[in-house]
C-alpha cells in the first residue's frame, strides 16, 4: 500500500510540529554547550565537562541495533519510546538540580543524560525519518523538508535566546542552580509533545521479516550496504561533510582575529545570523529538493559548507560574520543526507540504512582535533582550506551517485 494524499498531509504536519518542539528545547536536548557550562559551574574539570558530548556520540550505534530488533509495525513506537526516555532523563537532571543534592550527584545526572540521550535521541531521529519515508510520497517528503527546515530554525533562535536570558542576565529570584533547572523543566513538555505527536503517525503497513541472529544481521547488513555503490558514496560523502563541520569551533575562535572582539560578545548576533539564514536556506533547499530531487539539495549543503570556508578565508572585518550564515544553511546536510539515504532505500531497509549512514558521525570525530592542530601549527587559513577540501570531496561523492530514488523503490 502506497501513502495516500491524506497521509502525505498528516504525516508531514506531524514531522513539522515535532521539529518545532525539538528546536524550542534545543539548548537542553542538543547535548554540548549547556551541559558543559553546567558541569563547569558544578566544579568539574575540562575533561569531565566534555564527557556528556563524548557519551552522546557513543550512543549513535543504537539505531542500527534497534533496526534489527524492532519489526516494522513498531517503528513509530520506537520514536515514542525514545522521546519518553529523553523526557525522563531531562526530568532526572531537573530533580538533581532542584533538590539539594551534592555536586557529584548532579554531575553524574548530566553524564547519564549525555550517554543515554545519545541512544534515545539518535534512535528518535532515524526512526522519525523512517516514519516520514513510509508515510509520504517522494514529492510529499521533499515538500515536508522544505516547509520544516524553512520554518523551524526560527524556533531554535527563540529557544536559544530564551535560554540565554534565563542564564544571563537571568530571571529575578531564579539563581544558580535553579536557572539551569528551569531550562530542563521547560524542555521536558516539548519532548513529551514529540512523543505524543509521533504516536499519531499514520503509516501504511509493511510486511515484517523474520529476525536474523544478531551476528548474521550485522555482517549481512554491512555486506549488503557495502555492495551498493550509491550507499558507499553517500556514506563517504557524509563522512567528508562531517569533517568540514568539525571546523566550526575554529570559525568562532577566528572572530577575534577577523573582527577584533571577543567571540562571546557577538555570540547572540552570530546565533541569530546562523539560524535566520538557516530558515531562509531551508526554504530554498526544500524548493531545490522539490524541483531537482534530494540529491541536488544534499550537494547544495556541501557547496554551502565550502562557501563558508572560502568566505572566512577571504572576507575581513564584520563581513566575516556572514560565514556563520552560510555554515548555518550548510548544516542542514545533517537532515538532508539521512533523508536522501531513506529515499534511496527500500522501505523495509530504510531504518537500517539510515542508521548505518549516521555511524559516519563517530568516524569523523577526529576532525575537530585535526583542525585545532592545523591551526596551531600553520594558522586558521590552512584549517579553512582543509574544510573547503573535504566539502568539495563530499559534493563530488554525492554528485557521482546516479541511481534515482524511484529506481530503488521499484527494486
Amino acid at each position: 500500500m502506497n501513502p495516500t494524499g491524506a497521509m502525505d498531509r498528516r504525516n508531514g504536519l506531524i514531522f513539522l510540529a515535532n521539529f518545532i518542539l525539538v528546536f524550542l528545547a534545543a539548548p537542553v536536548i542538543y547535548i554540548g554547550v549547556v551541559q558543559a557550562a553546567l558541569c563547569d559551574k558544578l566544579g568539574a574539570g575540562a575533561l569531565v565537562a566534555n564527557l556528556p558530548m563524548a557519551a552522546y556520540q557513543f550512543g549513535q550505534v543504537a539505531p542500527f541495533l534497534l533496526a534489527w530488533w524492532a519489526p516494522h509495525r513498531w517503528e513509530k513506537n520506537v520514536v515514542v519510546a525514545a522521546n519518553l526516555v529523553t523526557a525522563s532523563l531531562i526530568l532526572g537532571v531537573f530533580v538533581s538540580l532542584a533538590l539539594p543534592f551534592p555536586p557529584p550527584v548532579r554531575i553524574g545526572a548530566v553524564l547519564i543524560q549525555g550517554l543515554l540521550q545519545g541512544l534515545s535521541a539518535s534512535s528518535s531521529q532515524v526512526f522519525m525519518i523512517q516514519c516520514l519515508r513510509r508515510g509520504t510520497t517522494p514529492e510529499g517528503q521533499a515538500r515536508t523538508l522544505k516547509m520544516t527546515f524553512g520554518l523551524t530554525p526560527f524556533f531554535a533562535v527563540g529557544g536559544s535566546l530564551g535560554a540565554q536570558y534565563v542564564l544571563h542576565p537571568g530571571i529575578p529570584g531564579v539563581t544558580y542552580p535553579y536557572d539551569f533547572a528551569l531550562l530542563y523543566l521547560l524542555a521536558a513538555p516539548c519532548v513529551l509533545g514529540v512523543a505524543w505527536l509521533s504516536s499519531r503517525f499514520d503509516l501504511p503497513p509493511v510486511e515484517d521479516e523474520p529476525r536474523q541472529p544478531l551476528r548474521e544481521y550485522v555482517v549481512g547488513s554491512l555486506r549488503q550496504f557495502a555492495a551498493v555503490r550509491p550507499f558507499v558514496l553517500l556514506w563517504l560523502g557524509y563522512l567528508a561533510w562531517n569533517s568540514t563541520l568539525g571546523a566550526t569551533t575554529n570559525f568562532s575562535l577566528y572572530t577575534r582575529e577577523a573582527v577584533g572582539r571577543d567571540p562571546k560578545e557577538l555570540s547572540g548576533y552570530i546565533l541569530a545570523l546562523r539560524f535566520g539564514c538557516k530558515a531562509l536556506g531551508g526554504y530554498l533547499l526544500g524548493w531545490l529538493a522539490v524541483r531537482r530531487g534530494l540529491r541536488a539539495a544534499v550537494i547544495a549543503t556541501c557547496v554551502l559548507m565550502g562557501a563558508g570556508c572560502v568566505w572566512s578565508w577571504v572576507v575581513p572585518g564584520y563581513g566575516y560574520l556572514f560565514a556563520f550564515g552560510l555554515l548555518g544553511v550548510g548544516e542542514l546536510g545533517g537532515a538532508y543526507f539521512p533523508n536522501y539515504m531513506a529515499a534511496l532505500s527500500p522501505v523495509t531497509e530504510g531504518a537500517r540504512n539510515v542508521a548505518l549512514l549516521t555511524m559516519a558521525t563517530p568516524f569523523s570525530g577526529f576532525a575537530p582535533a585535526f583542525h585545532g592542530a592545523v591551526t596551531e601549527r600553520f594558522g586558521f587559513a590552512y584549517s579553512f582550506a582543509a574544510g573547503l577540501l573535504t566539502a568539495a570531496i563530499a559534493a563530488a561523492l554525492v554528485a557521482a551517485i546516479r541511481r534515482k530514488p524511484q529506481e530503488e523503490h521499484e527494486r
